[in-house]
């Protein structure tokens, strides 16, 4: 995060240095404590960008691009590291979609638990489908008041998919950041 505040304006880095860490606690003190190990990472994810797009906001960056560039902080980090070195074994096995749904999609009930994800499958001619009518990103951004701000989230998911390429495409027609009742996860096998 340093980084990124720093490439905001050299000249007022401390300074918002300083309203980032205070945004972080102020959200960090109305949101609701999460049990178990995922839940707090998307939790704590979730308020360290928010309280960075604060900072952002502050210094006059449009939303959009206070936006792209969190979704990019985030792909860049852990999120994107892990999801990259677990593609490397998933495309190895012997049923790399299927072993992808169970490692790294959403059919992992480890990394999704529900709540506060809930799913519904649909039937999809080649593939496996599901619609998401619960998650934990959108409320905790309709609960601060910036949903935009949650595509930076759930666009991760188009980029896990990508590194799959060979194998599945995800075709996403919905989602509730758009304002759509629900976020479809359309897996085709290629």
């Amino acid at each position: 995060m340093k980084t990124e505040i720093k490439q905001l304006s050299k000249e007022k880095y401390k300074g918002n240095l300083k309203a980032y860490k205070k945004y972080f606690f102020e959200i960090s003190d109305r949101t609701s404590k999460e049990s178990g190990a995922i839940m707090i990472f998307h939790r704590m994810v979730c308020i360290m960008g928010l309280a960075l797009f604060n900072v952002m906001q502050d210094e006059g960056q449009s939303k959009q691009e206070s936006i792209k560039k969190i979704h990019e902080l985030f792909w860049r980090g852990p999120y994107g590291r892990n999801a990259r070195f677990i593609s490397f074994f998933v495309r190895r096995a012997k049923d790399p979609f299927t072993t992808f749904l169970k490692n790294l999609g959403p059919l992992n009930e480890w990394f999704f638990p529900c709540p506060p994800w809930e799913k519904t499958r649909v039937d999809i001619e080649n593939g496996v489908g599901w619609h998401q009518t619960k998650c934990y990103f959108i409320n905790f951004f309709r609960n601060e008041g910036q949903v935009e701000l949650c595509s930076a989230y759930g666009d991760c998911d188009c980029r896990v998919a990508e590194l799959f390429g060979e194998v599945l495409e995800l075709k996403r027609e919905k989602a509730m950041c758009w304002g759509d009742d629900y976020c479809d996860f359309l897996y085709y096998k290629k």
